[in-house]
């Protein structure tokens, strides 16, 4: 299947407005993780005091943070009633 990227956000080198909308994030949490969390985010290339992002390594971080089925923590029953939804606990069938 075949996905249409907005028109900003073609080619394989993008800007730090692109690879937020490419990733679906805000400009500010690539920047906090610039700087505020130093390796944690995907890798950037500097060009004249730019930042410039390859949508490569974008995929790639991407990739490298999918969770298992192991990481997600398995939601308790209490009394046959679900905790997974604290406003609107459901019965367990």
């Amino acid at each position: 299947m075949s996905t249409t990227l907005p028109t900003d956000v073609q080619g394989n080198i993008l800007t730090i407005d692109q690879a937020a909308v490419y990733l679906s994030i805000p400009k500010a949490t690539l920047y906090t993780w610039r700087t505020r969390r130093p390796g944690f985010g995907p890798r950037a290339v500097k060009f004249g005091g730019c930042l410039r992002y390859r949508r490569t390594d974008l995929d790639a971080w991407v990739a490298a943070h999918v969770e298992s089925l192991d990481d997600i923590p398995e939601q308790p029953l209490i009394d046959g009633v679900s905790l997974s939804r604290a406003s609107h606990p459901r019965r367990a069938g």
